[in-house]
């Protein structure tokens, strides 16, 4: 009967040993002073520190046409920019956007360390006591919620600055009539607490399921040869090899889609907090244009603000179709 040693040696543990935090080095007490998730962190910043003044610098030397490495990292950096922030801050895009770079490959580099197999190869080193090193940092909720406290201090302090405190707390009524605050205020004080808590949940569940499901998958792979025995094992690990495989391209693509996510919502956010919002925005003739309110009903964008392209996909995701320029409505009964 066969019996492969390293899946047991991957399967001894419960599948939540390789998604948890362990500490490598603790206080008397049982502080953790440094963890596997200190030391993914750290590695990911490292990688931001090397990677992208070695960029900078060729830019600065007069190479001005990318390259390779260099190509691939600037059509994200510029996808970023262009798509992600742009279109939602408009002007103020440039005062934003290091943050944003900063969050989304901080994000980013710790989604991808942790696909790597770091457990095995530190393990089989003898490091950590013969634990090892790995794990996906944004899986630890200690650490995706300090990413959306950032972002959650960001933009309103950004709201405060760009309107002033008397607009920032006005945005509380979510548009409604002052006799409405006792309702509106308190559901608007929640929804603004609620935003960085489903920021902070969203990366980290999605970060934890995929890992636990590969190693659930990678237990069961050791597991069947004692049941089934040599022949019924095979057929079951071949099955089990192929499904970990689309699992591991799932969290390939999964990794940069919850680094966008996370990025494009902190965007979206700051966007409704820096641009304050005319709640009776009417034109030179006195015409109410219902396609500049603000869709959120609580936020402070004026979408007349907006580049074009973004307020006409304000528009549309209200449900209301803006006409093209130079057209006015058509009256009811007209033909």
């Amino acid at each position: 009967m066969i019996s492969p040693l390293p899946l047991l040696i991957l399967a001894a543990a419960s599948p939540l040993e390789h998604v948890v935090d362990h500490p490598i080095i603790k206080s008397e007490s049982g502080y953790y002073i440094l963890t596997n998730h200190m030391i993914m962190m750290c590695i990911a910043a490292g990688l931001m520190l090397i990677i992208f003044p070695m960029i900078t610098k060729r830019y600065r030397s007069g190479e001005l046409v990318p390259t390779g490495t260099r190509n691939f990292f600037e059509a994200i950096l510029l996808y970023v920019r262009n798509d992600i922030a742009k279109p939602v801050l408009g002007d103020e895009t440039d005062r934003f956007i290091p943050y944003l770079w900063t969050l989304f490959f901080f994000i980013l580099f710790n989604n991808l360390l942790g696909l790597l197999p770091f457990d095995v190869f530190t393990s089989w080193a003898g490091l950590n006591h013969g634990h090892g090193i790995y794990g996906t940092a944004t899986a630890n909720l200690a650490v995706t919620a300090v990413l959306a406290i950032f972002s959650f201090i960001l933009w309103n302090l950004s709201g405060i600055r760009a309107n002033g405190i008397g607009p920032w707390a006005h945005h509380f009524l979510g548009g409604a009539p002052i006799y409405m605050a006792p309702v509106m205020v308190p559901v608007e004080i929640l929804g603004m607490f609620v935003k960085p808590f489903a920021l902070a949940i969203r990366l980290m569940a999605n970060m934890t399921a995929g890992h636990v499901l590969v190693a659930v998958l990678v237990g069961l792979s050791a597991a069947v040869y004692s049941t089934l025995g040599t022949t019924g094992g095979l057929v079951v690990n071949a099955a089990i090899i192929a499904g970990t495989t689309a699992i591991m391209l799932l969290e390939l693509f999964v990794a940069f889609l919850q680094a966008y996510i996370f990025t494009f919502l902190t965007t979206l956010f700051i966007g409704q907090m820096v641009v304050h919002e005319h709640e009776h925005h009417e034109d030179e003739g006195g015409h109410h244009d219902e396609a500049h309110e603000s869709m959120g009903g609580g936020d402070l964008t004026d979408y007349a603000k907006l580049p074009e392209d973004a307020r006409r996909a304000g528009a549309q995701m209200a449900g209301r179709a803006e006409l093209p320029p130079g057209t006015t409505p058509a009256v009811a009964g007209q033909h």
